[in-house]
Order: C-alpha cells, then sequence, then structure tokens
C-alpha cells in the first residue's frame, strides 16, 4: 500500500513539473553522467555539442541556419554547475520547517516554469527558422521521443 502525505505528494508535484519541462530538462541533461559507453548498459551522456550535430545531420541543416541552431543549444543547455545547485538547494530546504519548505517549492516551481517558458521561446524561434519539411522532421522526432532529446 502507497502512503500519500503531503511531503510525497509536494514532491510528487515537482516531479512532475520536472517531467513535462521540455527540452532543455530532458533526463539525458540533468540525470547524473553514465560511465564510460557499456560500463553501467547506457550510452554515453550527451553534450550540446553532440546534440547540435544530432539536429545538424537529422534536420540537413543549412550553413545559414547555423546561428540559429547555436542560439537554440545555448538556450536550452542548463548553465555549469546548475544541476548541483539545485540538488544542493534541495537538501538544504528538507531541514526547513513545513511553511518555509513550502514557499521554497512555489519557489522553485515559479522557477521551473520561467525556464520552461524561456526554453520554449527559444524551441519556438529555432522552430520558425526550418524548412517545412525540417520541421516535420523536428516534428517527428518531438513526437516519437516524448520530447526532443536528439535521438
Amino acid at each position: 500500500m502507497i502512503v500519500v502525505t503531503p511531503r510525497s505528494s509536494l514532491i510528487s508535484a515537482l516531479a512532475l513539473c520536472l517531467v513535462g519541462a521540455g527540452p532543455s530538462l530532458a533526463q539525458s541533461q540533468y540525470g547524473p553522467p553514465p560511465g564510460p559507453p557499456g560500463a553501467n548498459g547506457e550510452p554515453p551522456a550527451q553534450t550540446p555539442a553532440s546534440q547540435a550535430d544530432h539536429l545538424r545531420q537529422s534536420l540537413r541543416l543549412r550553413a545559414d541556419q547555423e546561428g540559429a541552431l547555436q542560439a537554440f543549444v545555448a538556450a536550452i543547455t542548463p548553465p555549469p554547475g546548475a544541476i548541483d545547485r539545485m540538488r544542493q538547494q534541495q537538501q538544504n530546504a528538507a531541514s526547513l520547517p513545513t511553511p518555509q519548505r513550502l514557499d521554497f517549492a512555489l519557489a522553485r516551481m515559479d522557477q521551473m516554469r520561467g525556464l520552461m517558458v524561456a526554453q520554449i521561446a527559444a524551441t519556438k524561434r529555432f522552430y520558425a527558422q526550418l524548412t517545412p519539411s525540417q520541421q516535420r522532421a523536428f516534428d517527428a522526432a518531438q513526437s516519437s521521443a516524448g520530447g526532443y532529446r536528439g535521438r
């Protein structure tokens, strides 16, 4: 039997926010980096450069679209150390009294929404620079992967 407490409900709500947060919050970007290929059965983590290469190839981008690609990748790439800072903040919040912990959760949700809005805007700007056939390829990658993850 699963017991739902206010804290587990809050954690579930935060997890849902993270799951639906779009391309930049893809698990391959935010999860702990896997070991070398074959070490744990997972492929190596994608880097912004490898994602850009994959987009360049799969969408057959033209040279005049390179600037849009670079702006897109930069906009969806978290700043260095952001994940570690978020984890540390979460650990620190665990020791707070409930009212402050709830305020922290709301602030985190607002922060995540802001990131999501920025990443969606960046995706739309990049998408607008694509040809109709490239847009269809991007759409197909989005729908087949549950969000674009460079697969």
